[in-house]
């Protein structure tokens, strides 16, 4: 039997447009990134979800919540979904870390991994921490349609795993924009990306509706 899981980054927030290494710490959403939870509502608006989750950050929670009014279902929050960790220096715009540690950056360049970071949690902390909290949520509602908002490098590191491969390698097809829609589907006991990888398509295709309904 197959269970569907929609994996979604967040919208766009003041922490992204500043740069900064938006882990643990929380953003308000741009008005861009509100319109953008409007697009994707209007994405999904013909699938019936079962169960929706998200990280405890605000960011996700307002990611998803009109999907979550659409479907007249709660959205359940796990701190298990969070974004990584990124130590002493979450929270932090890219400018101030370069001028204390710039290698820290030039390593995310050239390997597109963080670390480095004293106290952070490492890429394989996290893909551990997200596939086994997805497998969970998975185990509880076979068969289902899952909705779940998270973050960037978590998403990522949860893809990079199911596939098994390294950061460093088709970085644009693996990038999670802002929004970014993924399909999942688990079956045999195994996770299979199907559909949707770092999907954002959706956000151009319903821009000229949007701005029609502005108006």
């Amino acid at each position: 039997m197959k269970t569907k899981v929609y994996l979604i980054r967040h919208a766009e927030t003041t922490g992204n447009i500043e740069k900064r290494l938006t882990g643990r710490q929380d953003y308000e959403l741009t008005i861009s990134g509100k319109d953008s939870t409007i697009k994707l509502a209007k994405k999904l608006k013909d699938i019936r979800f079962d169960k929706i989750y998200s990280s405890t950050s605000k960011r996700t929670l307002e990611t998803i919540e009109p999907l979550s009014k659409l479907n007249n279902i709660e959205i359940e929050q796990l701190e298990d979904l969070c974004e990584m960790y990124f130590g002493i220096y979450d929270g932090w715009k890219w400018e101030e870390v370069n001028k204390i540690d710039p290698q820290i950056k030039e390593n995310q360049n050239k390997i597109n991994e963080i670390y480095g970071i004293p106290e952070q949690e490492t890429m394989k902390d996290v893909a551990d921490r997200m596939y086994n909290c997805i497998s969970k949520i998975v185990s509880e509602n076979i068969g289902k349609n899952i909705l779940i908002c998270s973050h960037g490098v978590a998403i990522e590191a949860f893809l990079r795993k199911v596939v098994n491969l390294e950061f460093k390698y088709e970085r644009e097809k693996f990038c999670q924009h802002n929004c970014a829609l993924n399909k999942v589907v688990f079956e045999n006991g195994k996770f299979i990306i199907q559909d949707y990888l770092a999907d954002i398509s959706f956000l151009k295709d319903y821009q000229k509706d949007f701005e029609e309904n502005e108006l």
